[in-house]
């Protein structure tokens, strides 16, 4: 079978792209969006390739000489028919792309369209899923990937297959990450394939359970609204997500590490530092750690050490 995926990148994308592959079909071309090909293929390349292939679209990309391409405007029936007449594909697959694919493309696949949304649905459907469970408190009974139909309606096809993944701050966000993408591509090697040859029905989701979460870049923001444990709470969720973020006016800068409370409130602007941020929360003076480019390192080498770790736990 020959695929189109649709997809942002990251991890979970990677292991469907690489296990999309490894079961014998071939990829007609990703698409991804409004983004320039070249920066999307140079952002999805581990640093100085030290990476297994598998866990590299670039390498992947190069290895099976995938075409990378922008999205093009999947309400123009005139653009999508030279597209698809191009590319003679038969699967479309999405793995936690923003796009709404309209009715009138999905019907081009015949029910051979599909996505993977990294939370239990009906549960948590929406473009945020991970940040809302986070900051919900909601990953321990709701984190995994979910594998469902396509439809014009958001996240609401009929279900293929789950895998739940609770997410444990004490083993990290990038471990949470490798152990989605390694649920996402035993999806693609079971129950997709399954699906596909016609031996696996979907399964309607409910239609009177679920919720729907956005989040709001204000509460992925620290600020004087929370107060010192609700600040080292935060950065200990998603400090190493790289979501987190301080703004003082129009600056902004990214937050890994709750530091210390250093005393009651002083009522003085924040103290932008180069390693360090101090600020009032709601009800003390605290430091926080700024990300840095050896934060950036770290996380690659915690990215290695969990892929050796979940490798073997596989086992």
């Amino acid at each position: 079978m020959k695929a189109i995926i649709l997809t942002p990148g990251g991890f979970i994308a990677t292991s469907v792209i690489a296990a999309w592959l490894a079961a014998g079909h071939s990829i007609a071309a990703l698409w991804i969006g409004s983004r320039d090909p070249h920066r999307f293929v140079k952002r999805n390349r581990p640093p100085l390739g030290l990476a297994p292939r598998k866990w590299s679209i670039a390498a992947m990309v190069r290895q099976h000489d995938i075409s990378v391409e922008r999205t093009p405007n999947l309400s123009s029936r005139a653009e999508t028919d030279i597209a698809l007449q191009r590319l003679n594909a038969d699967v479309l697959i999405t793995a936690l792309t923003l796009e709404i694919v309209p009715e009138s493309f999905l019907s081009r696949f015949s029910g051979r369209a599909v996505n993977f949304h990294p939370a239990l649905l009906p549960h948590y459907r929406g473009p945020t899923p991970r940040k809302g469970m986070v900051l919900d408190g909601k990953s321990d009974l709701y984190g995994g990937v979910t594998l469902h139909c396509l439809s014009a309606r958001v996240d609401r096809g009929d279900i293929i297959g789950v895998r739940k993944v609770p997410y444990d701050a004490g083993s990290g966000f990038v471990h949470w990450e490798i152990c989605l993408a390694r649920a996402a591509e035993e999806l693609v090697q079971t129950e997709l394939q399954d699906y596909l040859n016609g031996s696996l029905r979907a399964c309607p989701q409910s239609a009177e359970s679920g919720s729907y979460r956005k989040v709001d870049w204000r509460e992925l923001t620290l600020s004087d609204k929370q107060s010192a444990a609700q600040t080292k709470w935060l950065c200990g969720q998603l400090g190493a997500s790289g979501w987190l973020r301080f703004r003082t006016g129009k600056r902004s800068y990214p937050v890994c590490r709750f530091v210390r409370q250093l005393g009651p409130r002083t009522f003085k602007r924040a103290s932008i530092g180069r390693f360090a941020i101090e600020f009032d929360a709601a009800d003390a003076r605290v430091r926080v750690a700024r990300e840095r480019s050896w934060t950036r390192f770290r996380r690659f080498l915690e990215f290695w050490i969990t892929i050796v770790r979940t490798r073997r736990t596989a086992r």
